[in-house]
């Protein structure tokens, strides 16, 4: 790409620059501060870099990493993409990312749910998918039904984007209802506590046993889908299109894989293309890896918020591994753990748990009045040493992953770590 503003030529020079300093020093991938420097010096980077390219921009509160990286991988079988790999998905990472660019035509890019409408401005993307929304960050990010007031704001200025959205998510329609490029798609959605309500006229949501929801009231309902996600097969109005064959576990992540593979039939993937890359996704930033900790074999999952917490405890419910659960409340957190009493965690009753993290004591507490036996432990490396058997399964809030993971890459210089 020839970049002709003298201004982001040289916000460019010195953001990369700033990039390799912090990775000298240890302190990270040096996307972060790469991409504060270049919104700073050159506020219109993120319009200016996606310029000619053809965006994709992935939204959710929980899985958006997983599928960027799925939609990542399906277009880039037969397109030249650029993503956000490790996450940073606000506009300075979205800024960060599309300095790679090359000689990319197409972009990826998960974005942060809050900043949404103004990547939407900026990059004029050819596609939205859109996932789920539920609490998360309350002190950062607001109450969940205010942002599915502004994705419908954004989307409304917006007319001639592609909307593939989870429908199955009430909040999630009432962000895309009416919205002319819809493409809609039912995943199912096991977790309602947060759209127990309806987000048009605050009428109690009713649920049937498929979980299809409907408002009595203002006949707010989950419409008819184009797409549906039934037993691990993406249909086409009731046509077969895509075998999900995904490497990740749990049932989130086949809902995460099919979005991404009507995402790749939407933009023209075939369906063969589309299952070899979704197949090919095993670990995402770190997630579902496994790495030898204090001689131990060490799967690392992340978990932020109830729902979350939820769906990584029912994947789980099969497994006999040794557990490390990790709860902190910095400012990328959340500063509030009272959503730890809206996940039950009753279903790790029988399995060996230890706690650590910073808010170690509340997820204890938790744990008692739930009946799960636990031992705490300060530092998560001990914790994990405790044990003494050979795999364990560490889940951790945001910080607590990404801390663990940055103290592994202080002895393994190697190892990308977000920050």
């Amino acid at each position: 790409m020839e970049i002709s503003h003298l201004r982001l030529r040289a916000a460019l020079r010195l953001a990369q620059g700033a990039g390799f300093l912090s990775r000298r020093a240890g302190r990270g991938s040096g996307i972060a501060i790469s991409g504060r420097i270049l919104t700073a010096l050159a506020p219109d980077s993120l319009a200016d870099l996606s310029g000619g390219l053809e965006c994709v921009l992935i939204s959710a509160t929980n899985g958006k990493t997983t599928t960027t990286a799925m939609c990542n991988a399906v277009l880039a079988s037969r397109y030249r993409t650029v993503s956000n790999s490790l996450g940073n998905n606000m506009t300075g990472g979205l800024v960060e990312a599309l300095s790679r660019r090359g000689n990319a035509d197409h972009a990826v890019l998960e974005v942060d749910e809050s900043h949404l409408g103004l990547a939407i401005q900026a990059t004029a993307p050819v596609a939205v998918v859109l996932m789920n929304l539920s609490r998360d960050q309350l002190d950062r990010v607001s109450e969940v039904r205010a942002v599915a007031a502004r994705w419908l704001a954004a989307l409304a200025d917006a007319p001639n984007v592609k909307v593939i959205a989870n429908v199955s998510d009430p909040l999630v329609y009432f962000a895309v209802a009416g919205h002319e490029l819809l493409v809609s798609v039912d995943l199912g959605s096991p977790w309602s506590l947060d759209a127990s309500v309806c987000p048009r006229c605050d009428a109690p949501l009713e649920y049937s046993p498929d979980s299809r929801y409907h408002c009595s009231v203002c006949a707010f309902a989950m419409p008819e889908c184009e797409y549906r996600l039934e037993g691990g097969m993406v249909k086409f109005r009731d046509n077969p299109v895509v075998k999900i064959e995904s490497s990740l576990p749990g049932d989130f992540n086949l809902r995460n894989a099919a979005i991404a593979a009507v995402l790749g039939v939407e933009m023209g993937v075939s369906p063969a293309e589309i299952a070899e890359a979704l197949a090919s996704v095993a670990s995402v930033a770190g997630r579902y890896e496994t790495l030898k900790i204090a001689n131990h074999d060490v799967m690392l999952l992340m978990a932020k918020n109830p729902a979350g917490w939820q769906a990584t405890i029912a994947m789980l419910g099969g497994d006999s591994r040794d557990l490390v659960l990790a709860i902190n409340a910095e400012i990328a957190d959340g500063k509030d753990t009272s959503w730890l009493y809206d996940v039950d965690f009753s279903p790790l009753a029988n399995r060996r748990v230890v706690v650590t993290g910073s808010r170690r004591s509340d997820l204890a507490t938790r744990l008692f009045y739930d009946g799960v036996p636990h031992a705490v432990v300060v530092d998560p490396i001990a914790a994990i040493a405790s044990l003494d058997t050979p795999e364990v399964v560490f889940v951790g809030n945001y910080t607590a992953f990404q801390g663990l993971r940055r103290s592994l890459a202080s002895r393994d210089p190697g190892l990308e770590v977000a920050t």
